[in-house]
């Protein structure tokens, strides 16, 4: 043998062990992966207990925010009243033209 084809015959065998160690290390890996658990269910998991947090606290809030609103209805009721009388009749009309009058 040349020179030349010792090289090649040299090259062929290094490949031939470099695709027996890359076809071991792909069974490796595909046994590993298979093997492994799933590893999306715990955040998924982690991600809804965080969503059914939010919307019981958004809950809470809607309904504090309704008792609040519930006890100033009353009030609003009242204020748009009095805005009403004193705006209307011949009071309300005077007190809009001295307004007027008073503006520079």
């Amino acid at each position: 043998m040349s020179a030349g084809e010792e090289r090649i015959a040299g090259l062929e065998r290094r490949v031939e062990k470099l695709r027996r160690v890359n076809e071991r290390l792909g069974r490796d890996l595909v046994e590993a992966e298979a093997g492994r658990r799933p590893t999306m269910a715990t955040p998924a998991g982690r991600a809804l207990a965080k969503l059914v947090a939010e919307r019981d606290g958004a809950e809470a809030e809607v309904a504090e925010l309704r008792s609040e609103l519930e006890r100033l209805w009353p009030e609003n009721q009242a204020l748009r009243a009095e805005v009403e009388r004193l705006r209307g009749g011949f009071p309300g009309l005077s007190r809009r033209a001295r307004a007027r009058l008073r503006r520079p």
